[in-house]
Parts: structure tokens; sequence; C-alpha cells
């Protein structure tokens, strides 16, 4: 069901007065309660829709959630006239502030600019920690209106940094960090967790032994574990074997190839994509299951140049790994809608994913990425009350994910402009 002109008008304009009345800033407190009444809810795990259902939001959370006729509704009371409610959208792999310069007020519109936009949730894979952190504590505490971010620290080998000639001295940040064989790994990551980060971002430089030490230490801390596909020199099998969780990039897999005409400039585009999309990755992708790895593909990278990644990702879907939606884009403020709405896009059209399967990459899968998925990624009582209310049904078309008639976030209505 699609809402028709009169009754969109209508529910855009309950919305705005919900949120004009809601405080002066333009949102509910999540201290309120509020009550959607008649929504669809769109049940991204079973890809299903359950009709004429409510919602009872409290400070924050989801408190209830039944049939309209059998819920009381509580507090705050919006009639959704049978529009579309998934859970708020999460960009795995975002970049919302500079490493070393950051503009804190960059930040905040590009993290203000994905909240407007559904995304309620993002991964920022290697960014500024004091800003990141003020942001993640400002959202929670309701003093902003952004997406809430989650980021890591960025770790690297010496040959990274220094490429074999001594380029790079100290000293390194707790955000950005140089470790190798023989470091005292406990300080690199207390480092790390006293910085606010979520997890590692490992990067380059990195052997598949020395990645299992990392690995068990970010696991003694708590952190969570992220890193490339392609370590230099530990291949993409062996990241995932070392226990790397989530693994950023698909078009690192063109590492398996021997091939020394893909790397020159000159070589027709054409055979590159043959080339690349002929890479034996069976091996890859056993590792990815059997250690419950994700990859977050970021085909917005690569796509259109290089083709060959679309086929690919079908090729890694049929074999069943699992895939978290990120874009690693720079936000384009000017931008009709973020280009996760892409990303999701190339996977339904081009890569073999249903639709429910693609939101799910937005979703569920995200939410695993960040280690949130008891908090955020479905609709859930107990859960936080992140929610994307839409006018037409996304498992149908995920075009609607455009259509966006409201954002919340924890419990709060979310002023468009």
């Amino acid at each position: 069901m699609k809402l028709n002109r009169s009754m969109y008008a209508k529910l855009l304009l309950l919305c705005l007065l919900y949120v004009c009345v809601g405080s002066s800033t333009g949102a509910a407190d999540n201290d309120s309660t509020l009550t959607l009444q008649n929504v669809n809810l769109v049940d991204v795990v079973n890809g299903t829709v359950k009709p004429q259902m409510a919602i009872v939001i409290k400070n924050g959370k989801i408190a209830k959630i039944g049939n309209t006729q059998s819920v009381k509704p509580l507090g705050k009371i919006m009639d959704m006239q049978n529009a579309y409610v998934i859970p708020g959208l999460i960009d795995v792999h975002a970049h919302v502030t500079a490493m070393f310069k950051p503009n804190e007020e960059t930040t905040y519109k590009h993290l203000n600019y994905f909240l407007r936009h559904g995304i309620t949730t993002v991964r920022d894979a290697a960014g500024n920690a004091p800003v990141l952190q003020k942001m993640h504590k400002e959202v929670n505490e309701g003093k902003i209106q952004a997406a809430d971010v989650y980021y890591s620290a960025f770790m690297a080998g010496r040959w990274y940094y220094d490429r074999g000639v001594g380029a790079r001295r100290e000293p390194y940040t707790a955000w950005e960090q140089c470790v190798n064989p023989g470091d005292d790994l406990d300080k690199a990551m207390q480092a790390a967790k006293d910085c606010g980060a979520t997890g590692l971002k490992l990067y380059h430089s990195f052997d598949k032994d020395f990645l299992v030490q990392i690995v068990k230490a970010a696991k003694k801390h708590g952190l969570k574990i992220w890193g490339h596909a392609m370590m230099y020199p530990a291949k993409p099998h062996e990241v995932a074997a070392a226990g790397v969780e989530v693994i950023s990039h698909i078009y690192m897999v063109e590492s398996y190839s021997t091939d020394t005409l893909i790397r020159l400039r000159k070589t027709p585009q054409r055979y590159k994509d043959s080339i690349k999309l002929a890479v034996n990755i069976n091996e890859f992708c056993r590792a990815m299951k059997q250690n419950n790895a994700i990859l977050d593909a970021t085909i917005c990278v690569s796509y259109p140049r290089e083709k060959w990644v679309l086929p690919m990702l079908k090729r890694m879907h049929n074999k069943g790994v699992k895939v978290a939606a990120g874009t690693d884009q720079i936000v384009d403020l000017a931008a009709p809608y973020p280009r996760l709405m892409d990303e999701l896009t190339y996977y339904a059209d081009s890569c073999g994913f249903t639709n429910a399967e693609a939101l799910r990459t937005a979703t569920t899968n995200a939410a695993e990425t960040i280690g949130m998925e008891k908090q955020i990624g479905t609709i859930t009582v107990g859960k936080r009350a992140d929610l994307v209310v839409l006018e037409a049904n996304p498992l149908i078309s995920l075009k609607n994910l455009r259509q966006q008639v409201l954002v919340i976030q924890l419990g709060r209505i979310v002023q468009k402009e």
C-alpha cells in the first residue's frame, strides 16, 4: 500500500505539528512517551510486513509492540495512516571527520545530514577520536540532532608509515597507532579504549601471525576487530582466519591475481575486469563463513569504474558470505540522498540480493558490525527507538527508502530542516 497525496500531506502536517510542540529544539524529549498507531511494521529479519500495528516508545526505547486494536496508546499519539516503519539505517563505513585537522562544525553537519535522511547510526572508519567521542556523547544526551557515531582506533605497521625510509616519527595518538611485533599490545589496546573507540581499524603492514596476536589482545580488552581485506602481506583469507570480524572492500580480492597487467594504467578496463572477476575466492569465502566474519563491501568505492565488483559480490553472496552496507564516501551535503541508498540498490539490482536481504545489510547485519545488535537493527521491545517512517513498502522497492515521512532517534522525532 502507498499513501495517497491527501493522506501523505495530512501525515506530514501531523508530524510537523508534533515536532513543533515537541521541544524548543524541534525534537521530542527522550523521556517522554509516544505511540505510533496504524503502522505497517517491516520485519527486516523475516522480510514480511505486519499491518495495523502500534508501537509505544518510552524513555527513548521501544516499550510495546502489538496490534493497534489491542495496544493501549500512551503519551502523545500519532496516527501514521498505514505508513511503513523500518529500523533506523546504519552506514558501517563512513568518514565524517578528519584525522588530524578536524572541523567540528563540518563533522556535525555530516552526521546531521545522515540523520535527516534516515541513517541513525554510522561507523566512522578512522577519524579524530576526541571530536567523535564528543559527538557520540552529545547525541545520546540529546544535545545535538545527529546520527550516532561509533569509531575505531587506526592501526598499521611500521612499513606503512615509513615506506622503508623513516618518513614518520613519533608521537602517534591513541586513535592512530603504529604497532609492530614485540610491542606492548595491552598498552595499545588500553589507549584505544581510553579514547572511546569501539574497535580497531587494522589497515596495513600486518602478516597473518601478528594479526592473530592483535586479535587476541583486542578481544581481551573488549574491542571489535575491523580491517582491510588485504593487509600487505596478509591475504584476505588470512585476515578472515585471524579473526578480523568486519572486513572492508570487496575490490581487494583482486590481490589474488598474479597478472601484473591489471596494475598498469594503460591496460584496458575490460581486460582488468575479466581477470579480477576470475580470481579464486573459495578459500576467502570459507574463512569468512567459518569465522562468522562480515564483509563491508563498499561497492560505492569501485563502481561504476570497476564493473567486476557487482558479479563478484553476487558470487560471494551466493556462497553465504554475510554482508553489511558501508559506503566509504565523503558526505556530499548537497546530494538529495546519501550514497547508502545507492549501495543498497546495487545489492538488489545487480548482486542477487532480495530487497529484504539488502535491507538487512543496513540494519541487522550493520548493527552486528559495531557490536550493537542488542540495541539497534530491528524493531524490538527493549531496543532503542531508532525508526524511519516511509510512504511506501521498501520490500517492494528499495527506492521507497527515499520516500521518508519522518525519522525517530532515541524516541525523538528528527526535525528535517
